[in-house]
């Protein structure tokens, strides 16, 4: 899990100090979600409220900083090779958690979201089938340009089952409106999980083998779930998705192609950094 122990020092401490952490993440979720009925509004509120949470929290021994950025450019994917699924986005949002070492030296882990809100007053949410394929079993695809114009390839092999993985809440929930077995308003299922329950759509309320949506959030910043960025494909197509949405500098013209327009439609990195004092 871990490949020093200062990052194990870190996450220990990020545990020893669950109950002032979770019931902040878990109020972030909440006032998020109640009354809100749109996909976009939601991590965007999500942005806002995790933002103001890690700025006001002083735990001993490390600084957590929360850096993120949303756009209406919505990543799409090619299949690379003949296939049974068709292009899709790429997802909605990405959590990223950085452990900034002494020596300089940065561990991360990811998790790519397909944000989903029920449909109506239900509790069942919509999977469309293109994008479950490539969030479950990760065939190789096309995202974005070489500098000679050709597509840029990516096999991605993760070594976790979460690295694609569902956001699914409920719509518009008035407060204190929880799904059952949980006092939240979503979970967040991995890909596979969501097509053995599914495919086509998954019903929220059932007692599913789910975290709910803040003890997920919680379990990533911890360090306990959450796709390495040793693993190079994938530290590679997030240094892409950077890119893309303008947190790294890109060259021109690299996405071209592989990106929609949107207005009404977006999509986020939230991007969470735990620094010893000493690295500010």
């Amino acid at each position: 899990m871990f490949r020093t122990n200062e990052a194990k020092d870190i996450s220990n401490i990020i545990r020893t100090n669950t109950a002032v952490i979770r019931p902040g993440i878990r109020d972030a979720f909440e006032n998020s979600i109640v009354g809100c009925s749109l996909e976009l509004q939601f991590f965007r509120n999500l942005i806002n409220e995790l933002t103001a949470f890690f700025g006001s929290l002083s735990i001993s021994g490390i600084n957590i900083s929360c850096r993120c950025k949303e756009i209406h450019q919505k990543p799409i994917v090619r299949p690379a090779t003949p296939k049974s699924w068709g292009s899709c986005e790429l997802g909605d949002l990405i959590v990223v958690i950085k452990y900034h070492l002494s020596s300089g030296d940065v561990e991360a882990k990811s998790i790519i979201y397909q944000v989903k809100l029920a449909s109506g007053t239900s509790s069942y949410c919509s999977i469309d089938q293109n994008q479950l394929a490539l969030l479950a079993d990760w065939p190789p695809f096309e995202f974005g340009l070489k500098a000679n114009g050709g597509p840029k390839v990516y096999h991605i092999t993760p070594s976790t089952v979460e690295f694609g993985s569902y956001m699914l809440e409920l719509r518009g929930p008035n407060r204190g409106q929880y799904l059952p077995f949980s006092r939240s308003y979503g979970i967040c299922p991995y890909a596979l999980l969501v097509r053995s329950h599914g495919p086509t759509s998954i019903d929220i309320s059932d007692r599913i083998y789910a975290r709910k949506d803040s003890n997920n959030f919680f379990s990533h910043l911890a360090f306990e779930i959450g796709e390495p960025h040793l693993n190079k494909p994938v530290a590679d197509l997030i240094d892409a998705l950077y890119r893309h949405i303008g947190l790294s500098p890109d060259p021109p013209d690299e996405f071209k192609g592989y990106y929609k327009e949107t207005n009404e439609d977006g999509f986020a990195v939230i991007e969470v950094n735990v620094r010893s004092p000493e690295k500010g």
